[in-house]
């Protein structure tokens, strides 16, 4: 039976997906919409909206029947039409604003998915396709309403041809061949049909008055115009009286007089007036050909470009392309990018739209290069449109298609529509990364900050050269403290790339003869170092399947479909994640998108208490419970790699020492998101069905993510069980890593683009400072000069992890993230040795408080959940209350399990 229900289930989401208003959509994406809108079952008769209501919702029929009627002003009702499965209804008033124009009774048993305004808008400004569907939509709607207009069109008409009667024939004649032309040009009439335009305006200027009107046209050129209402009129009189050759022949004849006086724009408009595009395309294609050679011909003078070379007519007469369908446009890549850098140049938004609507709906297949050229046209018109975000995006789908271009996927000529959808989410997440790290910057003005910082650090550097020695320190010890002091001044700034201050800062040792070369890079030999390098690699694998949404959509299924039920379940979810993914930020930039998705779900407004409360519950729980696993985070393995000639412990001896602490700290922001946001009320409860049918539209498990899992479960089976084989953690991962390679889960394009190699530079340098201070007596040397500080802590464990957090708070309002974590961890390992208290405990407090998000810029974890969710989930005021809450869960869950760190000998 489960087996029969779970086939029925793929069946209806495999025929919703193939709707007409979803066509063009990812199979990703689909599942998220669906998520949105709210289904409901109702009974023969019941009546779901009336003709003269405003329209607030449509609505889209799963299953049954539905009947639209029409009512009269004498309260008859007249049916329209019978709609069934895969219809939709009600979106006239959505789109545009009027009162329902129908009434829609159910007659069977319906199930229907109701869209209301605010997710409308929100899937129109999200989902190009969906945008083209209503266009399309609308399209045909105006279609219908132009045939009921048919019946005054054909009186008018009558009127039209009596008073062409009425003017002699040979201008009659003309009038009506020059309807048949964009635009009507007397000296083009006289020219080919022999008019004497000016003694016929003269002596027939009452009853030409009801055909032309007067206009200012350039200068020599008659200034007249057929009126609007006429022209289709005498062009029908016109079709009327001659033959299909005729009228070719006399098209051919106006194209060829426009194009012998250059102006190929008129031509091109002659065949857009007959809707034959190609036509038009051609004469398009033809000038700007024409404009390249002249360009080249003028190169030796200077560089000029096919659009510089074209003139401000022709630009105009890019404009006539507004109406083209793109996909015919897109079929002529020239003229494409003609107008293109056109609407660029003009700041139009209609270049955008129909750029957006050519990447997105998939109709048209561009190569490699054309794509990158798109990509960039596109980000210029953003640009100048002031749609600075959307700029990005494009440079970035640019680099990426560019990218990939380069792989074997770009060799054989594009992406898997499932790669395809895997590179989107990342990109999502990289938006994310960078307005995140914009908010994250305390330096807004990079060329004033870029000179202070210099300046401070060459000072800093000569002050310690030239002074004399501390503490008993040798001349080389003064000069490492000197560097190490500059690094942590552009650190602080962050005007220049971490791993590139890291990597300079080994080349100014070795050139001071401070260390040789072999132990500047020594750091990059530490089995912690390869480990890192492969935890990175996994979970580059475990991004590339995108097994990711799945399992949160598994974890969410398996708790009550109601707010608490919810909350639980994400927080089941990051639990379950956290051990599996070594990155904060992609756990984060997966919880909190889910929680908004969820909140959108149950209907709760943008940042109400429900949507707050769901969101920071997925923040905190998958991005801020990484330092209770070893592999939660890749920063729990480096911090632990600065502890000289310390052995990593075990994933299971981790998992016990953070165990306490880690129940403490869960206990104690359940309570507080439970007090700050009280079980609020949803709008709607999540159905069970929507769940399910997104992960119907997922599809089955592809043979990537069988092999993704299989291989982290084992690794991680394998790290539990090291008290038992004795393997390093680092072969360990040695050994997930090669199946993933060898299985085809992980590739050399992965590992190129998805492993944060920037980052693994910069540990490198890291743990050759950490080894090099300990070398040149400095770690000695601080030991002895903070004891004398800081004796009274020192005598409590309690008191000095205290002072420890406390320090570590201070220290993120000015160095945030992994450099925060080494300069502490170095700074403080002597005095925790003193203290008796284990390099993991204090390594594990450190971890604990270097995140904290007092104010926004002090931690990247808290940017990027804040991001992810568009800013639109929690506010900042909300975001603080968890802070503070945050804070005191960290230092209690730290304070609470001293004894029992005591009891197992982590604590003297």
């Amino acid at each position: 039976m489960g087996e029969y229900c779970t086939e029925w289930m793929r069946l209806r989401s495999m025929d919703l997906s193939r709707i007409e208003m979803f066509k063009g959509l990812s199979k990703v994406e689909l599942a998220r919409i669906l998520g949105l809108m709210d289904r409901q079952a109702e009974a023969p008769g019941k009546r779901l909206f009336r003709q003269g209501e405003r329209g607030d919702s449509m609505f889209l029929i799963e299953q049954g029947q539905v009947q639209l009627y029409s009512e009269t002003p004498e309260g008859e009702s007249r049916p329209l039409v019978l709609l069934g499965e895969g219809a939709t209804l009600g979106e006239m008033a959505l789109l545009t604003g009027e009162p329902r124009s129908a009434t829609a009774v159910a007659a069977s048993d319906v199930v229907l998915y109701r869209i209301d305004s605010d997710i409308f808008e929100k899937l129109i400004g999200e989902n190009t396709a969906l945008s083209a569907y209503f266009i399309r939509l609308l399209s045909q709607r105006l279609v219908q309403t132009n045939d009921r207009l048919q019946a005054s069109k054909e009186a008018k008409a009558r009127l039209v041809r009596e008073a062409a009667d009425r003017l002699p024939q040979p201008l009659s004649e003309a009038l009506a061949a020059g309807a048949l032309l964009p635009f009507l040009d007397m000296n083009l009439l006289e020219a080919l049909l022999g008019l004497d335009w000016s003694e016929l305006r003269e002596t027939y200027r009452e009853p030409l008055a009801e055909f032309v009107r007067p206009i200012a046209g350039p200068e020599g050129e008659r200034g007249v115009e057929l009126h609007p209402t006429v022209k289709p009129l005498l062009a029908e009189r016109y079709l009327e009286r001659h033959s299909e050759r005729e009228r070719a022949h006399w098209l051919r004849q106006a194209v060829e007089y426009w194009m012998g006086r250059g102006r190929w724009e008129a031509a091109a408009a002659v065949y857009m007036e007959q809707e034959d595009w190609e036509s038009a395309l051609n004469v398009a294609e033809w000038r700007f050909a024409a404009a390249e050679r002249e360009a080249a011909a003028e190169a030796a003078e200077a560089a000029e470009s096919a659009e510089s070379a074209i003139g401000e007519r022709d630009a105009a007469g890019l404009e006539l392309f507004d109406r083209c369908p793109t996909e015919l446009l897109a079929s002529r890549f020239p003229v494409l990018a003609a107008y293109l850098s056109h609407c660029a140049a003009s700041r139009r938004e209609i270049g955008l739209a129909k750029l957006e609507a050519l990447l997105e709906g998939g109709a048209v297949s561009f190569s490699a290069e054309e794509t990158i050229a798109l990509c960039e046209l596109g980000a210029e018109l953003s640009r100048g449109l002031g749609h600075k975000q959307k700029a990005l995006d494009f440079l970035q789908r640019a680099e990426r298609t560019a990218t990939h271009a380069a792989g074997p996927a770009g060799a054989e000529g594009g992406l898997s529509e499932r790669s395809y959808q895997l590179a989107e989410q990342k990109l999502r997440q990289e938006k994310s990364k960078e307005l995140a790290a914009k908010a994250g910057s305390l330096w807004k003005r990079k060329g004033w900050s870029a000179a202070a910082a210099s300046a401070a650090a060459l000072g800093s550097m000569a002050l310690f050269h030239f002074m004399d020695p501390l503490a008993g320190l040798s001349r080389g010890g003064m000069d490492f403290i000197g560097i190490g002091l500059a690094a942590v001044i552009f650190w602080m700034v962050n005007i220049v790339a971490d791993y590139l201050v890291a990597l300079v800062m080994a080349m100014l040792w070795v050139l001071d003869g401070l260390m040789t070369p072999e132990t500047a890079l020594s750091g990059f030999a530490s089995t912690t170092w390869l480990y890192m390098l492969f935890i990175l690699a996994i979970g580059a694998a475990i991004t590339k399947s995108g097994i990711l949404y799945r399992l949160s959509l598994h974890a969410l299924r398996r708790f009550p479909a109601n707010y608490r039920g919810q909350l639980w379940g994400l927080i089941a979810g990051g639990i379950a994640l956290n051990p599996l993914i070594p990155s904060s930020s992609a756990k984060v930039t997966l919880g909190v998108p889910i929680a908004r998705t969820l909140s959108e779900s149950m209907g709760f407004r943008d940042r109400s208490a429900g949507a707050a409360g769901l969101s920071l519950a997925a923040m905190v729980f998958y991005g801020f419970t990484a330092p209770f696993i070893l592999t939660g985070s890749y920063t729990n393995a480096m911090a632990f790699g600065l502890v000289p000639g310390a052995q990593l412990p075990s994933w299971f001896q981790w998992f016990l020492y953070a165990l306490p602490a880690f129940l403490i700290f869960s206990v104690l922001m359940l309570l507080l998101l439970k007090r700050l946001f009280r079980n609020p009320a949803a709008a709607r409860p999540i159905a069970r069905e929507t769940v399910d049918e997104q992960l119907n539209l997922l599809g089955s498990w592809t043979r990537e993510e069988r092999w993704t899992v299989g291989t982290v479960l084992g690794s991680m089976a394998l790290l539990i069980l090291q008290p038992l084989h004795g393997l390093d953690n680092a072969w360990i991962m040695l050994l997930g890593f090669g199946v993933l390679l060898v299985t085809g889960a992980l590739d050399t394009q992965t590992l190129k683009t998805s492993v944060d190699w920037p980052f693994l530079l910069f540990i490198g340098i890291a743990f050759s400072f950490a080894q090099g201070a300990e070398q040149l007596g400095i770690v000695e040397a601080m030991s002895a000069e903070l004891s004398e500080r800081m004796d009274a802590f020192l005598s409590s464990p309690t008191l000095f992890l205290a002072a420890v957090m406390a320090l570590s708070f201070l220290v993120t309002l000015v160095v945030r993230d992994d450099p925060a974590v080494i300069l502490l961890v170095i700074a403080l390992l002597p005095l925790a040795d003193q203290a008796g208290i284990h390099p993991w405990v204090l390594i594990f407090a450190i971890l604990l408080a270097t995140d904290p998000f007092f104010f926004t810029f002090q931690s990247p974890t808290y940017l990027l959940a804040y991001y992810s969710a568009e800013g639109k989930s929690f506010t900042h005021r909300q975001g603080q209350k968890v802070a503070i809450g945050y804070a005191v869960a960290v230092i209690a869950a730290v304070l609470l399990s001293v004894p029992y760190w005591k009891w197992i000998g982590l604590i003297r």
